[in-house]
């Protein structure tokens, strides 16, 4: 085959691959059904409050929890007047003594604690009426099915009156509960919020939101000594009244229905150089294999050759051993995405060897002179800029990636 047609059939080849590539996109993309947004929403009505470990591990514009909707201005006002205009008022106090066996793939954690309630007159005259104890119109709405009751258990057996004619009670919860913001996207650099909802569970349509409002206690409210995870930054807590939004009334006649809600939430981090250490410099390690390709002499192909396999095969168990820490997630993260770049460099690097091997090959048949010096010239500044392309490639994308990441979750 001459070299004409030999340049033919790899421009042909080339031509197929790319045309390969384009019909994969299509098809993923047309096979590939976006995500049916929830109804559902749940907005801060009061300001969170948090106590934190450190002043200098809150945001400079103050506490900022995971969860994102905020009421405007006007609703603000309006949700002042609403409080008022509730003949139901609760005063909550939420504080976690411990918490445990924070996993990720479901992602849940297991929590102990203590939760109080104080009301007035008119709420009790509402329990009376109905026969009913607090606990029982209470739930904590992240829970999961576990073997510990994850319910309310109340620590005296009635209420007790105050001097000031308001009611108070305390309970204990122990359960698992579900963990519903958290930073997957920034991973391994992230946040995640374990919570604890209570909510009101209105079972005979009379405590929604225009009824029955919850205030969060955040002067007695916090977290003990053993609410923190092993190997996670404990960054504080916070608690704080959400307007909850059913996208249903179920099943009776009106609106759609709200409800009042405290959450509370207790906010852990990943150490960046932790991150660092475990999952970025044995990336970087390997990579660096590829960086030096070209260093190995030009006459020893096969180890060339063999080296963008063998870190490609590291890449792929790399990768593997870090995400069967994560859930199954319909995004890829930061680190997904820098072994993507890593992943196109090896292949690159691969391709070169293959191709430089390939004009060497050619070279033994060329004879002595200036288009055979200019090839080796050609070749040799091609191992000498190597190293170059790859680290400016490399720091490109890799911060392209973390600046173009979307907001968490």
């Amino acid at each position: 085959m001459t070299q004409r047609q030999q340049r033919r059939w790899n421009l042909i080849a080339i031509a197929a691959v790319v045309i390969a590539g384009i019909l994969a996109i299509t098809a993923i993309t047309w096979l590939d059904n976006p995500q049916v947004a929830n109804r559902d929403t749940l907005r801060p009505i009061s300001a969170s409050e948090a106590l934190i470990t450190q002043a200098n591990r809150v945001p400079r514009n103050g506490w900022s929890g995971l969860q994102k909707e905020r009421l405007s201005d006007d609703e603000q006002r309006q949700q002042q007047k609403d409080l008022q205009a509730a003949p139901y008022q609760i005063e909550a106090g939420i504080y976690t003594t411990s918490t445990s066996e924070l996993d990720l793939n479901v992602p849940s954690f297991n929590g102990i604690g203590y939760i109080w309630l104080r009301w007035q007159e008119p709420f009790q005259q509402y329990l009376e009426r109905n026969m009913a104890t607090i606990d029982e119109r209470m739930v904590l709405l992240n829970r999961l099915i576990s073997d510990a009751n994850p319910s309310l258990e109340p620590i005296s057996k009635n209420p007790q009156k105050e001097p000031d004619g308001s009611y108070y009670q305390l309970f204990s919860f122990k359960g698992r509960y579900y963990i519903n913001e958290a930073s997957f996207r920034h991973y391994p650099f992230m946040r995640v919020s374990l919570p604890i909802a209570l909510e009101a569970d209105d079972i005979d349509g009379q405590l929604d939101y225009s009824q029955l409002r919850f205030k969060p206690d955040t002067q007695n409210s916090g977290i003990g000594l053993y609410a923190h995870i092993i190997g996670w930054l404990n960054h504080g807590w916070s608690i704080a009244e959400y307007r909850h939004h059913y996208a249903t009334n179920f099943g009776l006649r009106g609106p759609e229905s709200d409800y009042s809600q405290v959450l509370y939430e207790i906010s852990f981090g990943t150490s960046a150089w932790a991150s660092f250490w475990r999952l970025l410099l044995p990336l970087g390690v390997v990579m660096s294999m590829v960086l030096l390709v070209f260093k190995v002499r030009s006459d020893e192909q096969d180890a060339r050759a063999s080296i963008p396999v063998t870190v490609l095969l590291t890449l792929v168990f790399l990768q593997q051993s870090y995400r069967a820490q994560l859930p199954d997630l319909p995004f890829l993260t930061f680190l997904d995405k820098v072994y993507v770049v890593a992943y196109v460099v090896t292949l690159a690097a691969f391709v070169l060897v293959i191709w430089i091997g390939r004009r060497y090959s050619s070279m033994e048949h060329m004879a002595e002179g200036s288009a055979k010096q200019m090839l080796m010239q050609k070749l040799e500044r091609l191992d000498v800029i190597w190293p170059l392309l790859v680290v400016v490639f490399g720091a490109l994308a890799i911060a392209i990636c973390w600046l173009t990441l979307p907001a968490d979750i």
